[in-house]
């Protein structure tokens, strides 16, 4: 895989963007007409999953806490992540609040407990985000839509591919996200949102 198109696929496939797209979907698929409108639902799915995590990430960045927003220096990582489970936490608060559709709740509990568990492993290993991003959003995806969700889990090496490439991750660390999203985000939606 060459370089730039490694460059690409992170970019394209970063976990905000997953985010938003997983929400989006989520909320625009589901069945159930009760409780918050979808507009209010989407909205409130991306300003705590990506638009509070995003401008905190800049904000950081122009003071020179973090190199970059995909904060590639494990060292740096502890704030932001601490930051963004305050910000998924409330983003699920919110949802069940409106009484969003219960699959969104779901994702956004899932991306604060998975925060969580990356943030501790992080503080001694530098565990990749982006694997995780990628993989705990489609399985997600696969609760809400069922098999047709399928062909895109072939997404995932593919990410994990391009973070080995660009030297972020060693496959090691990309394996350990894959299967952190994997397992963490279906055994959460399996026992709390299904």
């Amino acid at each position: 895989m060459k370089l730039w198109v490694s460059r690409i696929l992170s970019d394209v496939f970063n976990p905000l963007v997953n985010a938003v797209a997983a929400f989006l979907i989520i909320i625009a698929t589901d069945a159930n007409h009760q409780g918050a409108s979808k507009t209010l639902a989407a909205t409130v799915s991306i300003v705590f999953a990506a638009g509070l995590p995003l401008s905190a990430l800049l904000v950081m960045k122009r003071r020179g806490d973090i190199t970059n927003i995909n904060i590639d220096r494990r060292e740096q990582r502890a704030r932001p992540f601490m930051l963004g489970i305050v910000c998924y936490a409330a983003g699920f608060i919110f949802l069940k609040l409106f009484h969003a559709p219960r699959l969104a709740q779901g994702l956004m509990f899932c991306y604060a407990v998975n925060t969580a568990v990356i943030l501790a492993i992080t503080r001694y290993w530098k565990i990749s985000v982006h694997a995780t991003g990628i993989s705990g959003p489609l399985v997600a995806l696969y609760y809400q839509l069922g098999a047709v969700v399928l062909p895109y889990f072939s997404l995932i090496p593919l990410v994990c591919a391009s973070r080995v490439v660009m030297k972020k991750h060693t496959v090691g660390q990309v394996v350990a996200g894959t299967a952190l999203g994997l397992t963490a985000t279906a055994a959460q939606i399996s026992w709390l949102f299904r």
